[in-house]
């Protein structure tokens, strides 16, 4: 990764913040039948492939998201913090898993019936982190 570590003026750390290896090593998708192995390769070819992405919160200000991302088996554990409004080199694995659409929390109706209980009525909820492309 072309990405290092990148220091705020108040000295905290943002971006690539540290790598762990991984004990489980790469089998080559050794157990997956042949008719999926090359959209799997393909597809792991694609998530390392190293993006440039704007990190947004949707409370903006110095909101943050910390989070480790490893995706493949054999792939070195990172560890990764984001800021608002900054933009990082990362893998676009990781922007897909940050934007995936599914990982929006449900957001509770509010509504109360007859006896003052609130209803099991879900909405689907605002998205919190998202990245946005720059230049990809």
């Amino acid at each position: 990764m072309t990405e290092t570590m990148i220091h705020k003026p108040t000295g905290l750390q943002h971006g690539l913040i540290n790598t762990v290896g991984n004990s489980v090593p790469d089998n080559g998708f050794k157990y997956v039948e042949e008719k999926h192995k090359s959209s799997m390769e393909k597809k792991r070819k694609d998530d390392e492939k190293i993006v440039k992405a704007q990190y947004l919160h949707k409370d903006g200000g110095n909101e943050r998201l910390e989070r480790p991302y490893m995706m493949w088996a054999g792939q070195p554990i990172t560890m990764w913090r984001f800021f608002h409004g900054e933009t990082y080199e990362v893998p676009k694995g990781l922007v897909d898993d940050v934007n995936n659409p599914n990982k929006v929390q449900k957001k509770r109706s509010g509504l109360l019936d007859s006896k003052g209980v609130p209803t099991e009525v879900d909405s689907t909820g605002e998205m919190l982190h998202r990245f946005v492309p720059v230049g990809f």
